[in-house]
């Protein structure tokens, strides 16, 4: 039983993901020779979108919009208004619209529904990074982390081996869903970077561990406890993350905008 003082699951995975922000923003903002920051920094977003489709919430925070839009003027202002793709929090907000949809589509039809959103996400991975923040490589995490929870769920629920009890094969589409977003993300992000073969072998090994973990990803108290001191801060920043993003972001933004010398 979840008590006040549990850890979950979850705090540690967002605790993880925040640390991961903090550094790809602070070799984005501050570092001139930023590839390690960078090829690091390529873990973070996985798992808010991954979260986002495994949740079963359906509202959107209020906070989540005007955050996303002041984070997105923050981030003209300092390119002289020029377009940029809206924030994640922007991305977040939508794909939190559109997952009840598509999980009554998967639950009606299947393979055939799965294999329709995979093949339209796949097809415009190119095109649409301008339009949202990390574009369509979001939606496949969040896809992935949506055939997680309904693997999970089914396999609470029946008893029995998944193998057996998962109609539709959820154990395997959950698992080709996790290959898709992997192979996407790592493919888009080396068309943005292009990171020499050493930086770019450590960003393919390091989404292969992160979605062997998501794999085996289920919420509820984690098996390791750390000491109370420990565990104030993980369940802080795994309950205010998105907060703890949003400041940290335009913090970053304030502060090359009012010192530009300190930017690489």
């Amino acid at each position: 039983m979840r008590t006040h003082h549990t850890v979950d699951n979850t705090d540690w995975l967002k605790t993880a993901a925040i640390i991961l922000v903090v550094v790809e923003h602070i070799g984005y903002f501050f570092i001139e020779d930023a590839d390690w920051w960078s090829a690091f920094g390529r873990l973070a977003a996985p798992p808010f979108f991954f979260l986002l489709g495994y949740a079963k919430t359906r509202n959107v925070p209020l906070h989540w919009i005007w955050l996303g839009v002041i984070l997105t003027l923050l981030d003209s202002w300092n390119t002289d208004w020029a377009w940029v793709a809206p924030n994640i929090l922007l991305s977040l907000a939508l794909i939190r619209v559109a997952r009840p949809h598509v999980q009554i589509l998967m639950k009606h039809h299947g393979w055939a529904a799965f294999a329709l959103l995979v093949s339209v996400l796949f097809a415009v991975l190119p095109i649409t990074g301008n339009i949202v923040d990390y574009g369509a490589e979001g939606w496949l995490w969040a896809l992935f982390g949506l055939c997680q929870r309904m693997y999970v769920d089914g396999t609470a629920q029946s008893g029995e081996p998944p193998a057996r009890a998962i109609p539709e094969n959820l154990h395997l589409m959950r698992l080709l869903a996790c290959f898709v977003a992997a192979v996407g993300y790592v493919w888009q992000e080396q068309m943005e970077f292009s990171f020499s073969q050493i930086h770019f072998a450590a960003v393919i090994l390091g989404v292969g561990v992160l979605s062997l973990c998501l794999c085996l990803f289920q919420r509820g108290p984690s098996r390791i406890q750390p000491p109370e001191s420990i565990a104030g801060a993980l369940r802080f920043m795994g309950r205010r993350t998105l907060e703890i993003y949003a400041i940290q972001l335009a913090g970053s933004e304030l502060i090359i905008k009012l010192v530009p010398d300190l930017a690489p």
